[in-house]
């Protein structure tokens, strides 16, 4: 399931580039239910720069490790006119070593919107991008056994792949929403918006053999692919009183044709084994094209129709009642490297409630209860799977949460329980079998913190304290879902230095407690902390506005394992960046 939107619709995107953003929201239990089939813990949604009443013009120039970066933001009313206004992002990095050695991420992006004051009540926005990344030699990705363990992180910084590995990732995104105010009651939003989405690939992994870490290559490689998504949604809000109670109502519609085909998956595993180990000097075969693998297509329909309707019962009751009546239509089409076709369908729809109560004693606290349930499309095993292509069905995720949020002399405190169960999904890594097998129940609590502390001190973080666990499975019941930690913490802080108007001390701390690296829990990597750590000066310099920044990621070099399906991927190195803005 896709659980990202950009400007609330969702997004299907490989690559997403924040050049163009103007924040993120995260949309949490019956907030993100208005997404039809999605998880029922949210969603999180990409708002992208829009344009203002004041005009806009700021230059950015960077270095990131040896990468060179520009960027220029621009936007305000068009001359001349008081109804159109525009915004324009132009971002360029080129193909300088970021991260491990020898490994470039050159990236384009070029993006503009346009807002266009039909009538007091009435925008038309408009939006085009274009983005583009090409990852050349790409780290490498590690496969390790039950019998063999998890060995301490290699130098992170070195790069353990190959010159011929790598990505391409492009997006081509066009939309265009209407926002109109009917009259006093009603008000009507509508969106539509076509996607063009490229990827291809040729990466690596180190597939460990014996004690040594001796290795043999693994390679797995698509040719280039793209995915035509055309996206619609009708929205009608009321707002309306029947008695002492004041009514905020929303029924809506969307539509989300997805249509990817590729040409072709191929992956082999050399009989090679390299001594060289995963320590020494890395070693690999010469470039040549794997065997011919598979190929496959897949055609999707999600709609849902939905109906909620907020009441305030009073000065500090609150209740939200809604469902929706989702649908998945799915087609997915496989060829083997034989030109054997297989073709798997379903076309599944549900109706899910979503209820919410809140409580205000006073402006400053909220209490509040939620329930919620949403489709969700079931799990497509990959092309690197040993049985990829293989469809699942279709199933129901559960949410309920419990919390308070508080405001506190300009920091905003949120404290919640929740319980989300949904299916449990895995790759076996003995095997490589993909598989969708009971449910995965995860429940905890969280808490977080933004806002300022004091007069000089910004805050934004939290914490989850979570137990989660395998249950009505065949196997595995009472383990830790595959790939999930249950401690982590987060903490990024701002503070304004006394007596040095315009400097600002940065700095962060990353905190993930043990994840299992199988469904089976038979070994976990290890807890990691890492922090940033940075400098802002903002001043004037020849009568304009400028912001200076340094920040320094993973600030005590940390190599550290992450891992997802069975997977080891390095964590990333410690990076150097420097940029300079100005307001021209």
């Amino acid at each position: 399931t896709y659980n990202m939107a950009v400007d609330g619709m969702r997004s299907f995107d490989i690559y997403q580039p924040l050049d163009d953003k103007e924040r993120i929201e995260v949309l949490t239990g019956a907030a993100g239910f208005l997404y039809g089939v999605t998880s029922p813990a949210g969603m999180v949604n990409f708002i992208t720069k829009r344009p203002g009443a004041e005009p806009l013009r700021v230059a950015t120039v960077g270095l990131q490790d040896e990468q060179l970066y520009g960027q220029l933001d621009l936007g305000g009313p068009l001359p001349g006119r008081t109804d159109l206004a525009y915004r324009v992002n132009l971002a360029y990095a080129d193909a300088g070593d970021l991260g491990a050695e020898h490994q470039s991420q050159a990236r384009f992006l070029a993006s503009g919107a346009l807002d266009w004051h039909l009538g007091p009540d009435t925008v038309l926005a408009l939006e085009a991008a274009r983005s583009r990344r090409k990852l050349d030699y790409a780290q490498a990705l590690f496969m390790t056994s039950a019998a063999l363990g998890i060995p301490d992180a290699p130098d992170a910084s070195k790069n353990w792949g190959a010159p011929y590995t790598g990505a391409t990732d492009t997006t081509t995104r066009l939309g265009a929403a209407l926002d109109s105010r009917l009259n006093e009651v009603f008000k009507l939003r509508a969106k539509l918006r076509y996607s063009d989405i490229g990827r291809s690939y040729f990466l690596n992994r180190q597939v460990w053999q014996n004690a040594d870490l001796d290795y043999k290559w693994r390679v797995d490689s698509q040719s280039f692919f793209h995915t035509v998504v055309k996206q619609a949604a009708l929205f009608l809000d009321a707002d309306l009183a029947t008695g002492p109670l004041r009514h905020m109502v929303t029924a809506g519609l969307t539509r989300d044709d997805y249509d990817s085909g590729n040409n072709g998956y191929r992956g082999t595993t050399y009989a090679t084994v390299y001594p060289g180990n995963l320590y020494g000097e890395p070693s690999y075969p010469a470039y040549s094209l794997p065997p011919a693998g598979t190929s496959a297509a897949q055609e999707t329909v999600y709609s849902t129709f939905l109906l909620a309707d907020r009441i305030a019962l009073g000065e500090h009751w609150a209740v939200m009642l809604g469902g929706s009546r989702a649908r998945v239509d799915d087609e997915y089409t496989s060829r083997s490297a034989a030109g054997v076709e297989t073709v798997r369908r379903y076309d599944e729809g549900r109706f899910t409630p979503a209820a919410s109560l809140s409580y205000t004693p006073v402006p400053v606290l909220t209490a509040y209860a939620a329930y919620t349930e949403s489709l969700q499309q079931g799990f497509t095993a990959g092309s690197t799977a040993a049985n990829a292509g293989e469809v699942f069905a279709p199933y129901v995720g559960k949410q309920k949460e419990v919390g308070a949020k508080a405001s506190l002399a300009g920091l905003n405190l949120a404290v919640a329980w929740f319980r989300i169960d949904q299916a449990n999904q895995y790759v076996d890594p003995a095997t490589n079998v993909a598989s969708q097998d009971g449910r995965a129940v995860h429940q905890g609590w969280e808490f977080t913190a933004t806002g300022k502390a004091t007069e000089r001190l910004t805050l934004t973080g939290g914490f989850t304290v979570l137990d989660a666990e395998i249950d009505k499975a065949a196997a595995n019941v009472g383990k830790t879902p595959q790939g999930v930690p249950e401690r982590m913490a987060r903490l990024y802080a701002e503070y304004d230095l006394p007596g040095l108007p315009g400097l600002t001390l940065t700095g962060g701390v990353s905190y993930t407690g043990k994840v299992p690296w199988d469904a089976a829990n038979t070994l976990y990597v290890d807890a990691v902390t890492v922090y940033d750590a940075g400098l802002r000066y903002r001043t004037r310099t020849a009568g304009h506005d400028t912001t200076w920044r340094l920040n320094v990621a993973n600030l005590t070099g940390e190599d550290y394992w992450t891992t997802r399906s069975g997977i080891l991927y390095l964590g990333a190195p410690r990076t150097l960046s420097l940029s300079a803005s100005l307001a021209f």
